[in-house]
């Protein structure tokens, strides 16, 4: 009866546009789902109310001419049980679509936790995922306007941009990054990858220097490596100037040591690190280097691989509120080039540029730079501000910074 209820009332074409987004298809049991796919489809093709006696013939002659005489014949029962229900009032039918919603969640959680138990491969971010959507769904005010004060604008953009950048090109151009940004920074191997984000994270004025709690999940080398070169970028101290002086060398690092964490993840999955965030809640998490990260399922090309990675990790930014700075490698083409684009990152189509907010390129021309100090920082995709340059800065390779 209530599913027929609601049938009922969702072929009123305004409820329906308010609120399809609290049912699907595999909300209705048996014969009533296959009539509810017929409504989605009649009120995506017309702009009018769907009138019950009208109901029949859309699903039987329209969106399914194939059917045998014995499936019009209980369809036209079904629709026949229909017209004799009475519409509930618009709040009850609230709260039996909420009803409904859980209950599909739930059977739909269920199903996922049985496969996993009889031998899937476990990818609980997809069972996190189903929770996030239908929590969006249900929730009535989803979508409200934002502010149109200027003052409240200002601030709430100031947000987006809460941790600054501390290369002075950067920080005039583009700004910083906030919770919920996904920033991917690329290069050849042994342009300074992850010398980029040391720096930004752990020389003086970067994001630990602002108090973010920065979390670096590291797998192309031991992290007790990447520790010491975060010691030298905020020190200043080259390794061996550390290991002369340890008492200056800890006295200076004490100042944010508490605020940068280094982990080893060579066999982390997405799930993992996804869980991790929840756990300990970090303002901003380093992948070095993200396209090694472990990620359930069967691709058939690399792309499509990378794309789920990508698309797993933005979803992480967004739903952990944490800002996630990813570093990827630059495919031979970029190779001896000072300009390089987001289309020049490996093994990648479109899948990882579609769900950055920022992409950094780091070009390096080694034929004439010969003392290989001057990187191109190559902005080519910016949803922060929008701007696209390639301002110049220097590296200085012994002590992990970028500088003007």
């Amino acid at each position: 009866m209530i599913e027929k209820q609601m049938i009922r009332l969702m072929l009123n074409k305004k409820f329906y546009t308010q609120h399809k987004g609290m049912l699907s298809p595999t909300v209705f049991s048996g014969d009533i789902s296959s009539l509810y796919e017929t409504v989605q489809k009649a009120h995506e093709k017309y702009e009018e109310d769907i009138k019950v006696d009208e109901l029949y013939s859309l699903h039987t002659a329209i969106f399914n001419p194939a059917l045998t005489r014995a499936a019009k014949e209980k369809f036209s029962e079904l629709v026949e049980d229909i017209k004799e229900v009475q519409e509930p009032s618009k709040e009850i039918a609230k709260d039996i679509m909420r009803i409904l919603a859980d209950r599909d969640l739930a059977q739909r959680i269920a199903v996922e936790a049985t496969e996993i138990f009889n031998g899937k491969d476990a990818n609980f971010n997809e069972i996190s995922t189903m929770i996030d959507n239908h929590k969006s769904n249900v929730n009535e005010d989803k979508n409200p306007a934002v502010t149109n004060d200027i003052q409240e604008v200002i601030d709430l953009l100031e947000v987006t941009t809460k941790w600054k950048f501390n290369i002075p090109v950067l920080r005039e151009n583009v700004g910083g990054i906030g919770g919920g940004n996904l920033m991917i920074a690329f290069a050849r191997p042994e342009t300074g990858k992850t010398a980029f984000w040391v720096s930004l994270c752990a020389a003086p004025g970067g994001f630990c220097s602002q108090g973010a709690k920065v979390h670096a999940f590291i797998n192309e080398e031991p992290a007790i490596r990447t520790q010491i070169r975060a010691i030298c970028s905020f020190t200043g101290m080259t390794r061996d100037e550390i290991l002369f002086d340890r008492v200056q060398a800890q006295r200076i690092w004490s100042n944010i040591k508490d605020n940068i964490s280094m982990f080893d993840t060579v066999d982390w999955s997405i799930d993992d690190i996804d869980a991790h965030c929840e756990k300990y809640k970090p303002d901003i998490i380093v992948i070095d280097q993200l396209d090694k990260v472990n990620v359930s399922g069967s691709y058939a090309r690399t792309d499509e691989k990378l794309r789920q990675i990508y698309t797993s990790v933005r979803e992480i930014a967004k739903r952990r509120d944490c800002a996630v700075i990813a570093i990827s490698q630059a495919s031979a083409d970029a190779h001896n080039r000072n300009s390089i684009s987001f289309d020049q990152m490996e093994n990648s189509k479109t899948g990882k540029a579609a769900e950055a907010d920022l992409i950094i390129g780091i070009g390096r021309n080694g034929h004439s730079d010969l003392e290989n100090k001057i990187r191109t920082l190559c902005i080519s995709k910016n949803k922060i501000n929008g701007y696209h340059g390639e301002p110049v800065c220097t590296i200085r390779r012994s002590i992990s910074r970028y500088e003007v």
